[in-house]
């Protein structure tokens, strides 16, 4: 199934100030989820940003706090999956979109389980390695081996906003190909 702008919700996950410095490739997480954050925000895709206890691991990256729509509800949890939050998971439910695109950190604890409870609870969903991570490698190939046994698609960010966009000649397409894509 192709990721589709009508149907979809954009989740990024944990991308803290406490969390993202210790990451195996942090910027590569930064970059990416400012991409899929901006262009969003073009397409009125609706977004989530979730934080793991704030206060220990301070706010979302201010990378992210600047791209991220007015309109964007930042939710603390203590859960590693957002499913478990209730207000997270409720504000997916009334969005009634049925394509949940996740990215963010760590991949193989709060991306993993959140998006292991979404699959399960019927959502399609899609993981965009190249705008999350873990630690290590190692704990991120497994965190990848694991969505993929448990049938959820990985997906970079390149095809994400290709099948949001859907087609080329777009103003915002031009715009993505000459600052972000080459």
């Amino acid at each position: 199934m192709l990721m589709n702008k009508d149907n979809s919700m954009l989740l990024v996950i944990d991308v803290q100030e406490g969390l993202t410095p210790v990451q195996e490739s942090p910027r590569e997480v930064i970059n990416g989820c400012m991409t899929l954050l901006e262009v969003a925000g073009e397409l009125n895709i609706p977004c989530i940003v979730a934080e793991q206890d704030h206060k220990v691991f301070g706010p979302t990256m201010i990378d992210l706090r600047n791209v991220i729509k007015n309109d964007t509800v930042y939710y603390e949890k203590d859960t590693f999956s957002c499913y478990k939050n209730d207000a997270i998971r409720k504000a997916v439910e009334k969005s009634g979109k049925k394509q949940l695109i996740i990215a963010g950190l760590e991949m193989h604890l709060c991306v993993l389980q959140t998006a292991i409870d979404f699959h399960e609870a019927g959502y399609e969903v899609f993981v965009v390695v190249d705008a999350s991570s873990s630690r290590s490698n190692f704990q991120n190939t497994l965190g990848v081996q694991r969505l993929n046994k448990n049938g959820i698609d990985i997906v970079s960010r390149e095809m994400v906003l290709f099948e949001w966009l859907d087609r080329s000649g777009s103003e915002l397409f031009n715009d993505l190909w000459e600052r972000r894509l080459r």
